[in-house]
């Protein structure tokens, strides 16, 4: 982990919750909490826009008019999805749509352009989508003044709603008598406007410099790398499926490959090309159930996850077969199966469909190049690898599938972790770091799980973790703020993260209770990012601490961290109902 200047940069990521659901006008403050549902963020949004439009004064601000429409974003940040999404997506795009024309700015027509598309695009049986695609109609063959993708938002209309006034209107507005552009190889995206074109030439224009992609059965992690932040958008076609990026004004790299051609995946090919003025991006596929997209910066990355239909299985003949249906994860015969304890909440999804821990994947933090934080001669990359295959070693011993993200000295990028866990088919994710701090005094273990940082030490820790967090920019927020708030598996991380604590408190310090236990944190790290499992990162002391250093370089401190992190996923393994036996000595053992 290296030194972080400017360290306040990372707690964006966990101030932006609270900007983009907070109004901007005095007396419409917007809360964000668990306790505040979509109803009244939209609500709240509301009589911030009310308050706005009675404000003259207000008016005249054009920060005023871009806070309230962040308000109303809040509420697809915080709720995505509710029944609310819809509305503010509308709301917002009006509110950027009139901006645009009071102050004649093209930039806020092209987030209205955006506003309207992502409705359309995410929430497809609204009510508002003919009228957000004909306000798409009018924002590019008016302020945007790109006649094509007018022309394509039209064509989606008429799709639509055939008969609707929208589409007439639409019509109308466009004068069916002038000629259609030609057309392009690949149609131009639909879903996002075109960037202001009035800004400062940049120099020098950002390069495409390298495509990255692991490939799974049914689950691709494709990394576009580039040389600084682009504005992009993208889109999805059909016949056949496919996704694709536009870099506006971007360039090509000279090493970079047109052509990447690819077997035994859902993904098939990627192809890359200069298009007029940006570089188009296509990955080809055999089939598409769900894209994700977020951007990792310093160095600049697009990471793309793409899950297709996993491969037909044939059904196993050897399966065993009885009479009474036992077959392969079935309690024999007069065992009771055991029974799924409650979170603090109650219980979670994963407890009421029984799911169960069969594989763990264990993820040593750094390697190769990266050493992560040091003292002298001790490395965070050598310590975490060496007691990640203790761990390894232990849960084999108790029957778990393990899969190392790394084995041997080697860097393995942030963005490629989360990825083999999910395509090892992991039931939990568990990611293993050294501490360190600028007091050399603080000491003491940690678990955190993915989530918005809700204190200094978590933001400080996470910008070590990252190692790029302080090069965040802001409008890097929006898509990271996204991935963190909509992780999935939040409820069954924050109970592995509890279970691990604990277990490595009881097994290194003796006691819950003992000062060095620093609990269970939030932190928005980029190595969970995209796990679809329920998934921590420890942390197993401070390197930074001379006598916790001196204990880390020991075989006897080593084994009783491994030890304890293996007693904390056995334990977390046991509480989701699994079937399990206690061995003489204690510990739990697989079937």
């Amino acid at each position: 982990m290296r030194p972080v200047p400017r360290l306040f940069r990372t707690a964006l990521i966990a101030a932006a919750a609270a900007a983009v659901v907070t109004a901007a006008l005095p007396g419409a403050a917007i809360g964000f909490g668990a306790a505040q549902g979509a109803r009244e963020l939209y609500n709240q949004a509301q009589r911030a826009e009310a308050a706005l439009r009675r404000s003259p004064s207000q008016q005249r601000e054009r920060s005023a008019w871009i806070r309230v429409a962040e308000a109303y974003r809040g509420v697809v940040v915080a709720w995505p999805r509710s029944g609310y999404c819809d509305d503010a997506l509308y709301q917002e795009g009006g509110l950027y749509r009139d901006a645009a024309e009071r102050f004649g700015a093209r930039s806020l027509a092209a987030k209205s352009a955006n506003s309207y598309a992502q409705l359309a695009r995410g929430y497809p049986t609204s009510k508002w989508v003919a009228k957000a695609l004909y306000e798409q109609v009018r924002l590019f063959h008016g302020p945007l003044g790109d006649a094509a993708s007018a022309r394509r938002a039209a064509r989606r209309l008429a799709e639509h709603d055939p008969r609707g006034t929208e589409l007439r209107r639409a019509e109308a507005l466009l004068n069916p008598a002038e000629p259609e552009p030609a057309p392009e190889t690949e149609p131009a995206p639909r879903t996002e406007a075109q960037p202001e074109t009035a800004r400062p030439a940049t120099p020098t224009p950002v390069e495409v410099r390298d495509i990255r992609h692991w490939v799974g059965q049914s689950h691709t992690r494709v990394v576009i790398d580039l040389s600084g932040p682009a504005e992009h958008v993208e889109g999805r076609l059909e016949g056949p499926p496919r996704v694709f990026f536009d870099f506006l004004g971007a360039s090509l790299g000279e090493e970079l490959q047109k052509d990447f051609p690819i077997s035994g995946s859902h993904l098939q090919k990627i192809r890359v090309g200069p298009h007029a003025d940006r570089v188009r991006v296509v990955l080809d596929f055999s089939s598409v159930r769900e894209v994700t997209v977020f951007e990792l910066p310093d160095p600049y990355r697009l990471v793309v996850d793409i899950h297709g239909a996993p491969p037909a299985r044939a059904a196993d003949a050897d399966a065993p077969r009885t009479d009474e249906g036992e077959g392969e994860g079935a309690p024999a015969s007069g065992e009771e199966p055991a029974v799924p304890q409650p979170t603090g909440t109650g219980y979670s999804l994963a407890r009421q469909l029984g799911a169960g821990v069969r594989r763990v994947v264990i993820d040593p933090g750094h390697g190769g190049h990266d050493p992560g934080t040091r003292s002298g001669s001790l490395r965070e990359k050598d310590i975490v690898l060496d007691i990640s295959r203790r761990v390894r070693d232990d849960l084999a011993a108790r029957g778990f599938e393990v899969v190392m993200t790394r084995d041997r000295d080697e860097f393995i990028p942030l963005e490629q972790r989360a990825f083999i866990a999910n395509d090892a088919g992991s039931d939990i994710f568990v990611s293993i770091h050294a501490n360190a701090a600028r007091n050399r005094s603080a000491r003491g273990l940690e678990t955190y799980y993915l989530n918005l940082a809700t204190s200094p030490e978590a933001a400080e820790v996470a910008a070590r973790e990252n190692a790029s967090a302080s090069g965040i920019r802001m409008s890097d927020m929006p898509k990271l703020l996204m991935q963190i708030l909509n992780h999935n598996r939040v409820e069954e991380s924050r109970e592995l993260a509890g279970t691990m604590q604990a277990a490595l408190v009881e097994g290194v310090l003796g006691s819950r209770r003992h000062r060095h236990n620093r609990g269970v944190k939030t932190a928005g790290f980029h190595v969970l990012l995209g796990a679809q499992m329920a998934a921590v990162l420890i942390e197993v002391g401070f390197v930074s601490n001379p006598d916790e250093a001196k204990q880390l370089r020991t075989d006897v401190h080593r084994d009783r961290l491994a030890a304890s992190i293996s007693d904390g996923i056995a334990r977390y393994a046991a509480s989701l109902g699994d079937p399990a036996q206690t061995t003489a000595d204690g510990s739990v053992s697989r079937r």
